[in-house]
């Protein structure tokens, strides 16, 4: 990760220094430019200035060599005030021949067919030696600016060494090329030290996670001191532990309670079983016990088709069968399905409500969930009590509600009510397995819904399920 970290910004750096020399270039280029431009019109303005004057004594009767040598001191005066300046300036005509020039300083040679066809400033870069009595050669940019002032052509050259621009440049170039050495083993250092600080709680936590297995779920990582990512990892991370802890926990649960409730049957199976071969028995004595173990067959089949509905229930990719269902109408046919059972327990069993409600559900699984509740209501209800039944919509949802005159639930018991094969203790010898209010919850669940108890000891319990009234 390091390595990577410094590739990236050395990168990084060498993009920025090369655009930062490049721009560097680019100003003292046109800074060096502009001088030259500044000292050839300082000239062209002594030449109109010149011309004038010489026109003026032409006038006056003065003779032409005397206006032609005053000409050309003007531009002499003019030509030694660049003196010392680096900067070297000649004047010359098209065809090539020097008027007046800077003394003991070579120009480039331009040409008098290329000087014909300037016809605007126009810049020359050629090598050439600039500094006396040195052996540095430097390159030498050269200006040249036209002058056509009352049919007299002149061309001004300004030439300077480039060599202050390059020494220029050759610092800048000298100061990066130590910057970015310097900076990179800054980095590096610093990148080392970083990631090694970051990354140590990392390590801590694979360590950590290395040694946790599903016998030791309930280990947790222990988090930094830092409130980073890091230590939302390490959240993420026990979060994620809490989640399978419970799931193993479940499983476990799962398979002692299946166990438990497999034992029952099985050992009552075994006995009958057992009875039976001690001695020759008569055949009405071998149909009752082939009855009663068909009734322990039938209450394992109920359990494994139980088990089976829940797993179903319990994967994502489960899906339900989604039509319109009246509710209403289903409630009545459970009802009328229920009713012998409460009559035998003389129960009263009601509707409250018989308004149509259309929802969309899967009808066989609704079914299920109100079938559920209602033997739950009817199972702990005792004689002479009652079980009511209303049906009502809320805010784009539909509530059903079922309540019982039974002894009702502690509420220590409250919150374990939908967990599977809970039984409170004084139902443990009611018939059932204790999954049918956890398979309730499964379906509701799915159908985006949400199930709930009331109660209190002594005051009965009420059931209250919301179902959305479509599903999106």
């Amino acid at each position: 990760m390091t390595f990577w970290y410094v590739l990236a910004v050395g990168l990084i750096a060498g993009i920025l220094s090369a655009c930062l020399y490049a721009n560097f270039s680019r100003v003292l280029n046109k800074d060096f430019n502009l001088l030259l431009e500044s000292r050839a019109e300082d000239i062209a303005q002594v030449i109109d200035a010149a011309m004038l004057d010489r026109d003026r004594d032409s006038l006056a009767g003065i003779k032409s060599e005397q206006t032609n040598a005053d000409f050309l001191n003007t531009l002499r005066n003019a030509l030694e005030w660049s003196r010392g300046s680096g900067i070297y300036i000649q004047v010359f005509q098209p065809d090539g021949s020097v008027m007046i020039a800077s003394r003991a300083r070579p120009f480039p040679q331009i040409l008098p067919r290329v000087v014909a066809g300037i016809k605007k400033n126009r810049f020359f870069d050629s090598p050439g030696r600039v500094v006396p009595k040195s052996e540095e050669v430097w390159p030498v940019r050269t200006l040249v600016r036209p002058i056509d002032k009352n049919g007299a052509e002149y061309f001004v050259q300004v030439s300077a060494s480039l060599r202050p621009l390059y020494v220029k440049l050759r610092r800048i170039k000298t100061v990066l090329l130590i910057f970015l050495p310097s900076a990179m083993f800054l980095v590096t250092v610093m990148g080392f030290f970083l990631t090694r600080t970051t990354l140590s709680p990392v390590d801590e936590m694979t360590k950590a996670m290395r040694q946790i297995t599903s016998r030791n779920l309930k280990q947790r990582i222990k988090m930094p001191a830092v409130n980073d990512e890091t230590k939302r990892l390490a959240e993420t991370f026990n979060d994620m532990l809490g989640r399978l802890d419970k799931a193993f926990s479940l499983q476990q649960q799962l398979i002692q309670d299946v166990s438990h409730e497999l034992r029952t049957p099985l050992t009552a199976l075994k006995g009958k079983q057992e009875v039976a071969l001690n001695k020759q028995r008569s055949v009405e004595e071998y149909e009752a016990i082939l009855a009663v173990n068909l009734e322990e067959i039938d209450k394992m089949n109920a359990l494994v088709e139980n088990l089976l509905d829940l797993a179903q229930l319990d994967r994502v990719e489960y899906e339900l069968n989604i039509e319109k269902v009246d509710l209403m109408d289903l409630t009545r046919q459970i009802i009328d399905a229920a009713r012998p059972v409460a009559e035998q327990k003389r129960i009263t069993l009601r509707l409250l409500t018989s308004d149509a409600v259309a929802i969309e559900a899967d009808i066989r699984q609704i079914e299920r969930v109100l079938t559920n509740i209602i033997d739950n209501a009817l199972k702990y209800t005792p004689a002479e009590g009652a079980v009511a039944l209303r049906v009502s919509r809320r805010a784009g949802h539909v509530v059903l509600t079922v309540n019982d005159t039974g002894p009702g639930i502690a509420p220590e018991e409250l919150g374990r009510v939908f967990d599977r094969f809970y039984r409170a203790e004084k139902s443990r010898t009611s018939p059932g397995f204790g999954l049918g209010l956890s398979i309730a919850k499964s379906v509701v669940t799915a159908h985006k819904g949400t199930i709930r108890v009331e109660s209190a000891v002594g005051q009965g319990a009420t059931f209250i399920v919301s179902l959305p009234l479509r599903q999106s």
